[in-house]
């Protein structure tokens, strides 16, 4: 009599993470990002699902030996485990496909060979070799500190000046800190890169253009402790996220030539038209896009047309741009995927190098999970072409 409830409770635990199993491995497909927290959960739920199969696999295990003698339960709980872990290996599937395409595209723009590794989940990127990191002030030309972070490669000085990879961070151009996603950075500066992550003030106390120039201000920072820091100011990519994705692509495109040399941008889902962006909304909308805009221009496209074109990189778009990279996720709820294939034509019409990953299972700041699929993709491909840019 003592055996029997304890099988009970055995097949009811079996059932419970079954379901949880499958409710795992669809929450990526069916979660509806209608709140900022919505939007967290929803990317932290598609960048585990590495997780999710290991889970879906052990629940599918205790589900077979719980279930020893009910053969029409044992066929449903298995089949929703395994369901569940079937369902969490599509954004890593995915993933590795968009990221082999884009590396065609890369050796078009110049061979080369460099296997996709998956890394450990939920972990940084491994930094190859020592770096140090400190934090430098760039004054804004109204005063404002901006602390901007250099990551360096640690030990004596190199032969030669090294490239630089220069960093701005999302945040809707109105938060965020140079400190964001050091974790690339570090690893990037232990590929023998200079890392300068770039600080900006913030909207709506500060409205375009100040972003811009915040951002010309630091390049000449760069530009004027080259030789101290070891730098290439002939060699510069710049590498935004979101706003800073924005900023990137603006000021590398801008007609008034940065103080650098910029010879590539990499784009992570950077708003390309704000016109377009205004009036094409996400569904659901977590964030409220409208808003985001008016803080960052002070008005409406109707109100301020003057500033919407000058601050949309696409009015920029013409012949002779450096390559960029341009990596968007299919399933944004914050800057829509179809803007990302905007700027790729857009480009390429432009017979400007043109490099477009779209990672069909991302939303919007993918990359800020530590080891997820699409993060490991983009940033293989990221690091492919700044290989092939700046060497």
């Amino acid at each position: 009599m003592a055996v029997r409830p304890a099988s009970t409770a055995r097949r009811r635990v079996a059932a419970v993470l079954a379901g949880l199993a499958l409710a795992a491995g669809a929450t990526p497909y069916l979660l509806a990002p209608w709140s900022r927290g919505a939007l967290v959960a929803l990317i932290v739920a598609t960048e585990l699902t590495p997780l999710t199969v290991v889970f879906g696999l052990a629940a599918a295990g205790l589900a077979w030996w719980a279930t020893g003698g009910r053969p029409r339960q044992r066929a449903v709980l298995v089949a929703s485990a395994l369901g569940g872990a079937a369902l969490a290996l599509g954004p890593g599937l995915t993933a590795r496909a968009a990221a082999r395409d884009a590396g065609r595209q890369l050796d078009a723009l110049r061979p080369g060979d460099a296997p996709m590794v998956w890394r450990r989940i939920l972990r940084e990127p491994p930094v190859p070799s020592p770096v140090t990191t400190r934090a430098v002030v760039v004054p804004a030309s109204d005063g404002t500190p901006l602390t901007a972070r250099l990551t360096l490669p640690a030990g004596d000085a190199a032969p030669a000046a090294r490239p630089v990879v220069v960093v701005l961070y999302g945040g809707a151009w109105r938060a965020g800190a140079a400190t964001a996603n050091e974790g690339v950075n570090r690893r990037l500066a232990g590929l023998g890169y200079v890392v300068l992550a770039l600080d900006y003030r913030h909207a709506p106390r500060a409205r375009w253009p100040a972003q811009r120039d915040d951002v010309r201000l630091g390049l000449a920072l760069l530009r004027d402790s080259a030789a101290a820091w070891g730098a290439d100011p002939r060699r510069v990519a710049l590498w935004g996220r979101s706003s800073g994705g924005h900023l990137a692509t603006r000021v590398a495109w801008d007609t008034a030539a940065p103080p650098v040399t910029v010879r590539g941008v990499v784009a992570f889902y950077a708003p390309f038209d704000l016109v377009a962006g205004y009036t094409d909304l996400p569904s659901p909308d977590p964030l409220d896009v409208r808003a985001i805009l008016r803080d960052f221009t002070g008005g409406t496209p109707a109100d301020r047309p003057a500033v919407y074109r000058d601050a949309s990189p696409s009015t920029f778009v013409r012949p002779g741009l450096p390559p960029t990279l341009l990596v968007y996720g299919r399933r944004d709820h914050i800057v829509l995927a179809r803007f990302g294939r905007d700027a790729a034509a857009a480009l390429r019409r432009a017979r400007v190098p043109v490099v477009h990953l779209e990672l069909p299972a991302a939303e919007h700041g993918f990359d800020e999970v530590p080891g997820g699929p699409d993060g490991q993709a983009a940033l293989w491909v990221a690091e492919r072409f700044l290989a092939r840019v700046l060497r």
